[in-house]
């Protein structure tokens, strides 16, 4: 018959590698995800949002720069100058060319690794001239072309400005619209779940209890 101590014995120790097998055991946690509403952003221009997307253009009230009237708000678009300061940058940082537009803003909070991002499609009816759209990340200004999403990697911590737009350039006639849909902010990185964390603390709770078994013994 096994001896009764070397049977305690043999089961303290299979119980300590159980859970230092659950201590290195760690559950990646889903990416982190938070949706980001544009209609709450704030605007300048001409800036109409529904429940599910968000349109700026740079056409007047009055429709006299295009055939038809796109205007969507009942707001005229902004003057240049007026418009970078809205977004805070630097004094023609959107282009020499650029005479007026229309343009959202808001200031994220943000962590290194953070992931901004947003779907978009930009429509023009100018033919003279290339309108633009943009987005802007302190003072940072990205040209949004086509219909393709936009995406940005935050590098380091803290508070930036972001700001996204559509702009007339050269002239004041014949307009632009860009539509926003799925803004969201996500942290692709991977932590530990609590499971991990209640493994390595129980692992070293029966260690610490073999430990004092073996003490005892000599």
């Amino acid at each position: 018959m096994l001896n009764a101590t070397f049977i305690v014995s043999k089961l303290h120790q299979a119980i300590v590698v159980s859970f230092l097998s659950l201590s290195s055991f760690t559950i990646a946690s889903p990416t982190f995800a938070a949706s980001l509403d544009f209609s709450t952003w704030d605007k300048s221009g001409d800036v109409f949002s529904n429940l599910t997307e968000t349109k700026l253009t740079n056409a007047f009230t009055d429709g006299s720069d295009d055939a038809d009237n796109y205007n969507l708000s009942g707001n005229d678009p902004t003057d240049i100058s007026l418009l970078e300061n809205f977004l805070a940058l630097n004094p023609g940082k959107l282009g020499d060319d650029a005479t007026e537009g229309s343009a959202i803003k808001t200031a994220l909070n943000v962590l290194a690794g953070d992931v901004f991002s947003f779907d978009y499609s930009f429509s023009t009816y100018d033919t003279v001239s290339s309108d633009r759209a943009f987005a802007t990340i302190g003072n940072l200004v990205f040209s949004l072309t086509g219909s393709t999403p936009f995406s940005y990697t935050f590098a380091t911590s803290g508070i930036y400005n972001i700001g996204i737009g559509v702009i007339d350039v050269n002239d004041v006639v014949n307009s632009s619209t860009l539509s926003l849909t799925n803004a969201s902010l996500t942290n692709p990185q991977s932590v530990p779940e609590p499971l991990t964390t209640l493994g390595s603390i129980l692992a070293g709770s029966f260690g610490v209890m073999l430990k004092r078994r073996d003490s005892k013994k000599a």
